[in-house]
């Protein structure tokens, strides 16, 4: 999520940049590449969120799942989902409103799947369920809470520029003669720039700073656990006593 919100940001700046060297305008090559940047993003959003859905409703035997199978298929499932939808839009106000409705989506979809996890882990916390259903339900929500500032960036750039070009005529692509003749027109031209590209950089910036204290305590090496008795549980860190600690979990958790 982060890399495709990063390539749309670059490959508009390059289109800007051309604009100052090029008579002709932004290649029509260059603004294709910015769709197809733009629909990736939409593409892995709902690739996550298929994947999330699944290991909600397959707690149980999610963690014991070849999920790389299942992730290439969301993967594939998706892109031709987002291609299609950029193929069937005849206009850039088509794939705008493709994109607006796929907004929705994620925000509705991911809203109800944050509210169903908590709900089984409410139900859980009875002792009905196993200890890794649990956890796994646990990692549901934390990882659906790192999803919705991505949700929340392409529905809010889905609705700026969906603003734009219908009650103001303003698209991404600069128009110099929609300039000339309009007076408010370059007024309300920063001003989609500027919120598209703050709402793109938002969502990476905010995850990397809600997880800045693990990233900074994060350690390379094998660290000491200790009981209650202050026994080191781990072991000194070589594979047979390492193997010995995970195998006493699975034959719990079994």
């Amino acid at each position: 999520m982060i890399f495709t919100r990063s390539v749309a940001i670059f490959i508009r700046a390059c289109g800007y940049f051309l604009v100052l060297f090029r008579e002709e305008g932004v290649p029509s090559e260059l603004l294709d590449v910015l769709w197809i940047a733009k629909f990736a993003a939409q593409a892995a959003a709902l690739c996550c969120i298929l994947e999330r859905s699944y290991a909600t409703f397959f707690a149980n035997n999610y963690e014991n799942f070849k999920r790389c199978n299942f992730i290439v298929v969301c993967i594939l499932a998706c892109t031709a989902c987002s291609g299609l939808s950029y193929i069937d839009a005849s206009s850039d106000l088509g794939r705008k409103i493709h994109s607006f409705g796929y907004g929705i989506f994620f925000v509705v979809t991911t809203t109800m799947l944050i509210k169903i996890n908590r709900r089984l882990v409410k139900k859980s916390s009875a002792g009905k369920c196993r200890l890794s259903e649990r956890y796994q339900l646990a990692e549901n929500i934390k990882a659906l809470r790192l999803l919705v500032p991505f949700v929340l960036s392409i529905t809010g750039n889905a609705i700026m520029l969906s603003i734009g070009i219908i009650f103001f005529n303003v698209d991404t692509v600069f128009s110099l003669p929609e300039c000339r003749l309009v007076p408010s027109y370059l007024p309300v031209f920063y001003l989609v720039l500027i919120t598209t590209t703050i709402l793109n950089l938002a969502a990476p910036l905010y995850v990397l700073y809600h997880n800045r204290k693990t990233l900074q305590n994060r350690k390379i090496g094998v660290s000491e656990i200790r009981n209650v008795l202050g026994v080191n549980i781990v072991g000194n860190g070589v594979a047979e006593d390492k193997e010995q600690y995970f195998q006493q979990y699975r034959n719990q958790w079994a």
